[in-house]
């Protein structure tokens, strides 16, 4: 069998080539910490890192919904704790008002106080999020969920449907309460249902005139700021239980928060040991393909001054 010259000086050269692009790659993948560059190097390794990865994102994306949750839920307990310090205010201001030593004057400067705490409760019953949505509104969060009449009185406008969100593939929760929940009890009686509405009952009571103690008068002071009393211990007793429930599903939140952390790093380790380079292995093939090329170009170049004749 005959070989040419020209054939085994493009055999030479083809070799040259091949060693010079594994060398080529070998320093790409040294380059990217990667050993899969494109699905052609480890079709079976790009499949399941892919798998990996779109398990990740998921994961990652029940991790941003668990932040909104989180922040809703924390900023929503911070609102409703304010709102039964200010209603501990009520309660304790409707104590003292019952003491019948005190005369017209004195229970019309308490009767002021409990607007002044009534505008407390309005101000936070209408607080925002930390986007600027109004946190009591339900569906409707881009308006104040309570506005006050003409008459002063106290009306819910507010969305009756809460705002949820998929915190883990099955697990929904509401982002928070709706203020119907929070500030209407669910009593029988207007005044023992809607604490603000208690609020300007027990107002109504001492704006009564006793000093000239009508028995009638006095009665009805009695009953109107008992009326007023329980109404206002109903919403304390709502907030609270609204407040422990609430409470319930932030700790959920922050034990599915704790899980996706995990996760993410089990996530980011699977996917390493697929795709990133073994240093020492890469460091390796590199330094042996370079040391082949080096040695192959300086054959070839000794040869182009040879002929099949010099060769034999």
């Amino acid at each position: 069998m005959r070989v040419s010259t020209n054939s085994m000086y493009q055999k030479n050269l083809n070799s040259i080539l091949d060693t010079n692009n594994k060398w080529q790659k070998s320093g790409l993948y040294l380059a990217t910490g990667k050993k899969i560059l494109s699905p052609s190097d480890d079709p079976m390794g790009s499949s399941q890192a892919l798998i990996l990865k779109q398990s990740q994102s998921r994961n990652n994306q029940f991790q941003a919904a668990r932040e909104s949750a989180n922040n809703s839920l924390s900023r929503q307990d911070t609102v409703l704790k304010e709102a039964n310090t200010v209603i501990q205010s009520i309660q304790e201001t409707l104590v003292y008002a019952g003491n019948e030593t005190l005369n017209d004057e004195n229970r019309l400067d308490l009767a002021n106080k409990l607007q002044g705490l009534k505008d407390q409760l309005i101000s936070l019953a209408n607080a925002k999020d930390t986007n600027g949505n109004y946190l009591f509104a339900g569906n409707k969060n881009d308006t104040p969920p309570f506005v006050v009449d003409e008459n002063g009185k106290v009306n819910y406008v507010g969305g009756s449907t809460t705002i949820n969100i998929f915190i883990d593939e099955t697990r929904e929760v509401s982002m928070s309460f709706t203020g119907e929940q929070i500030f209407m009890t669910g009593a029988n009686s207007a005044v023992e249902n809607d604490v603000f509405a208690s609020i300007d009952y027990a107002i109504e009571a001492l704006q009564i005139g006793l000093d000239d103690n009508d028995p009638n008068s006095i009665a009805q002071f009695r009953e109107s700021l008992s009326k007023a009393s329980q109404g206002v211990d109903n919403s304390f007793e709502n907030i609270s239980t609204v407040r422990s429930s609430g409470g319930n599903v932030l700790a959920e939140v922050e034990r599915l928060t704790a899980l996706g952390k995990t996760l993410d790093i089990d996530f980011e380790t699977q996917i390493s040991q697929i795709e990133d380079v073994d240093w020492y292995e890469a460091i390796s093939d590199y330094v042996m393909l370079q040391a082949n090329l080096q040695a192959a170009q300086y054959t070839f170049m000794n040869m182009q001054n040879m002929s099949l004749f010099q060769m034999k």
